[in-house]
């Protein structure tokens, strides 16, 4: 892998980790709400987007990439999380695919409820709320199977650690290359 490659992970890397620690501070926040949720879901949703394209393009070697990510459940999540990603992007249908697990009375005795987002949030259930783009319809699917009515912090957490495992191993085998080299140096180094 050439270091152009290896620097653009290290910025997607760094992109992202920034991202999941933006999130998680909005998720622990006593005053989020929708609007905080989704600006800080949307940045992560780019940053896992961008990192798993990364890898299909660069170390994707006879499929051995897709075929780990089709088997672990991070990369499970990653598959069902870039529909939400293309949801974000195309049209905003995103914001409808969120929701807390619970509500609060609207007026004290009421039975309209508001939605609380002090409680765990989900991925809704997407019939009726997905857009029907022919070209997204692998990614509605994968949606549906792998993260839809699951929380949303647990698979953003799911799809980063599976990510951040998978650059561990790009940085490993990028020093192991390298003292390689440093051990058997060529006519041309010396």
């Amino acid at each position: 892998m050439d270091d152009i490659k290896r620097w653009r992970l290290n910025y997607i890397n760094y992109g992202l980790r920034k991202s999941v620690k933006r999130f998680n501070e909005v998720m622990i926040s006593n005053e989020r709400n929708s609007l905080s949720i989704t600006v800080a879901s949307s940045e992560v949703l780019f940053w896992l987007n961008t990192a798993d394209e990364w890898h299909c393009k660069n170390r994707n070697h006879q499929s051995s990439y897709k075929n780990k990510r089709k088997k672990e459940t991070g990369g499970q999540y990653l598959l069902g999380l870039k529909h939400a990603y293309n949801s974000l992007k195309h049209e905003m249908t995103f914001m409808k695919l969120i929701r807390p697990t619970e509500g609060k009375p609207f007026l004290e005795g009421s039975v309209l409820y508001v939605e609380d987002y002090s409680s765990n949030i989900i991925w809704l259930n997407a019939e009726g709320l997905i857009d029907k783009r022919k070209e997204d319809k692998w990614n509605i699917k994968n949606y549906k199977r792998y993260i839809q009515g699951k929380s949303v912090v647990q698979t953003i957490e799911g799809a980063t650690i599976f990510l951040d495992k998978l650059y561990g191993e790009v940085q490993y085998e990028y020093h192991q290359k390298l003292e390689v080299e440093m051990n058997n140096p060529t006519n041309e180094s010396l």
